[in-house]
């Protein structure tokens, strides 16, 4: 994922509000429906077009679901009924270099019907475009948890740092293990290539990545986090992190 998407995701998670009332059926109704859209997520599989990943999410409603990009210079089919965010590359003769749009679904707090305002989702899709084409394939899934609260706490005189495994995690902060993960991602860019602005294209192997939320105990400072196996210590470790100060 690109630093500015995942400050953004972290952003989202954060402060999306998630209200749900204390009653056993509207509980249970919250829980049957989160299932069903997680065995969406689970069928939906990397590298698949939009046409086909839309098949899946919508079933009989995926015609209905698909439109042509609102964007004057990209006329493509897009999920025109989901909040959507684009970060499309040019070249400097404004000749398109590739497309890359998100796409975020299931809104935990929906308080408009209006399809063009951003609200977050337990479920964001990307899609991209290989260079100099208009293509999409599902190159990143993620879905998040918002209810899974992290109340472990990092130790004040201690600090996350990338390459750290679960046991050295552990051992900087309160409680048993890491804590519960606030979302999982699936990425394959070993087709299309990732890229960050004008970059060349990397094709990275498929991963799984687990992102985790935590203050410390002063609640003064909030550490945003990746794991990912890594194969020299052939067990997860810290691959990306953020400090940011708390406003109490």
């Amino acid at each position: 994922m690109k630093k500015n998407m995942k400050t953004l995701l972290s952003s989202l998670i954060l402060t999306t509000a998630t209200i749900i009332p204390i009653c056993p059926t509207d509980v249970g109704i919250a829980k049957s429906q989160n299932n069903k859209q997680y065995e969406v997520f689970n069928k939906l599989k990397l590298n698949a077009t939009i046409n086909d990943s839309a098949t899946i999410i919508y079933g009989k409603e995926a015609e209905n679901k698909i439109c042509d990009s609102t964007e004057d210079e990209v006329k493509i089919n897009v999920l025109c009924r989901e909040s959507m965010w684009s970060s499309n590359e040019f070249y400097k003769n404004g000749k398109l270099r590739y497309l890359n749009y998100s796409f975020y679904l299931y809104p935990e707090d929906k308080k408009s019907s209006d399809p063009g305002e951003f609200t977050s989702g337990r479920m964001v899709l990307v899609f991209k475009s290989k260079e100099n084409s208009k293509d999409l394939h599902l190159v990143e899934k993620t879905w998040s948890t918002l209810s899974n609260e992290n109340t472990h706490k990092v130790y004040d005189s201690k600090k996350i740092k990338k390459g750290m495994t679960k046991n050295q995690l552990d051992s900087i902060m309160t409680g048993k293990g890491v804590g519960p993960h606030e979302s999982v991602t699936y990425t394959d860019y070993s087709k299309v290539g990732y890229q960050d602005g004008a970059s060349k294209p990397n094709y990275s192997k498929p991963s799984k990545i687990y992102s985790y939320s935590i203050t410390n105990q002063k609640n003064n400072k909030h550490y945003y986090f990746e794991m990912k196996y890594n194969k020299s210590k052939k067990s997860n470790t810290v691959s990306y992190g953020e400090i940011s100060t708390v406003r109490n």
